[in-house]
């Protein structure tokens, strides 16, 4: 491909309002190409239809290795490239992001009985628990509602279900900030460290079993050290720094939004019908990991080719006007009566559909209901600001006010 780039995913305009920005290229081309956010060039999708369509084609792919073009450097190169060391190679590699087909099947088939509907169901229950006690400790009039509510809900929810210590939460917190921020002197350490504490985690939990979810994994025959522990690394990080920011963006949504929340009020049963649509309109992850064709395809009319990078925009895609009624306004009750065809990709869409959305969704509920049942007055004290990330919507903090 040797045209320019449309768009610069970096440009400062979209950083700092991906909503509009994004908008502005999906008005333009749902399929273009553009500068992505690692500085190379691929084809950015932001239209609904076109989305869906690149994330279940089994002919567009996570590992480049062995495609032409482009892709034609191996998963372990770029890495490399990047200053992985050697030894960091295997955990990166049996990542659930990283694979596809059948060892991608397997090793998420591992761990996926854990998170289907009914079992979750019953850990609402200690989901309330949890949602009470932080918010009982919400002293003061002024509050980070991210930093005291949003992170220890998320964290705490997700560690008792893989089985990480209370008095681990806060390396795992630090070392996600760290990850997310993006800088390599700072992830490499922080890496191998992550690394070296799940395999001390994996082998006390083959010697001492505990009931949770890592006592399960390390008890199947087929799972290697490394599996367990590049699982470790995905569910708790996935779980509670994307969860995180998904309850902030849907909090201050719901504060800015008194018709909807009088709505909830009247008629709870929504809630559910709540969570899916705010995670349409504001979720917190703008694009999803960057893709490549494994075969020429064709995808909004436009001509990839084998090898070619391709990003999905996930943010744009839920605001697509040929796909939503309302596209950038939450409608509960329209989510209520159309959510089941309306083709959100919030939690992501194909066969690397979000494992843990059933979990995300009690989370959320359970959250913000009990929010603004417990401080109906609750607001933003002032406007938030944006971390500048072109693959997430995260805001630094969330100041409000209670009463």
């Amino acid at each position: 491909m040797s045209s320019e780039p449309v768009v610069d995913v970096r440009d400062p305009a979209v950083l700092d309002d991906p909503m509009r920005g994004y908008d502005r290229v999906l008005a333009e081309a749902p399929v273009c190409w553009a500068r992505l956010p690692d500085g190379g060039e691929g084809w950015l999708v932001t239209g609904s239809a076109e989305v869906r369509a690149v994330l279940s084609d089994p002919a567009v792919r996570n590992d480049p290795t062995g495609l032409p073009g482009q892709g034609a450097q191996t998963q372990e190169e770029a890495f490399l490239a990047l200053g992985t060391p050697p030894e960091h190679l295997p955990y990166l590699r049996a990542s659930l992001l990283s694979l596809d087909g059948a060892e991608h099947t397997r090793l998420r088939r591992s761990i996926s009985h854990a998170f289907g509907a009914s079992r979750v169901a019953t850990l609402r229950p200690r989901v309330q628990e949890i949602v009470d006690e932080l918010l009982d400790g919400l002293g003061s009039e002024t509050v980070n509602l991210l930093d005291e509510y949003a992170y220890p809900l998320a964290m705490a929810v997700v560690c008792e279900l893989v089985g990480v210590p209370e008095a681990d939460w806060a390396d795992w917190w630090r070392w996600g900030k760290v990850l997310v921020e993006g800088d390599p002197a700072r992830i490499t350490p922080t890496l191998g460290e992550m690394f070296a504490y799940c395999h001390a985690l994996v082998d006390r939990r083959r010697a001492e079993p505990a009931g949770d979810l890592l006592s399960e994994v390390v008890a199947q025959d087929d799972l290697t050290d490394v599996d367990a522990v590049a699982l470790v690394v995905f569910l708790v990080l996935a779980g509670h720094e994307t969860m995180a920011h998904m309850l902030s963006n849907a909090a201050l949504a719901l504060m800015r939004d008194p018709a909807q929340r009088e709505l909830l009020r009247a008629e709870p049963e929504l809630w559910p019908a709540a969570v899916r649509e705010l995670v349409r309109t504001d979720g917190p992850v703008q694009l999803a990991r960057l893709r490549y064709a494994a075969a020429d395809l064709e995808v909004g009319g436009v001509k990839i080719s084998a090898g070619d990078p391709v990003q999905v925009v996930l943010g744009a895609a839920n605001r697509d006007p040929a796909q939503f009624a309302h596209p950038h306004a939450a409608d509960v009750r329209w989510q209520a009566e159309h959510g089941g065809r309306e083709g959100s990709v919030g939690f992501g869409w194909g066969p690397h559909f979000c494992l843990g959305v059933a979990l995300a969704k009690v989370e959320a509920e359970v959250a913000l209901r009990s929010l603004v049942d417990r401080f109906p007055a609750v607001r933003p004290v002032t406007e938030p600001a944006w971390v500048p990330l072109p693959r997430g919507r995260h805001r630094v903090a969330l100041e409000v006010r209670l009463r």
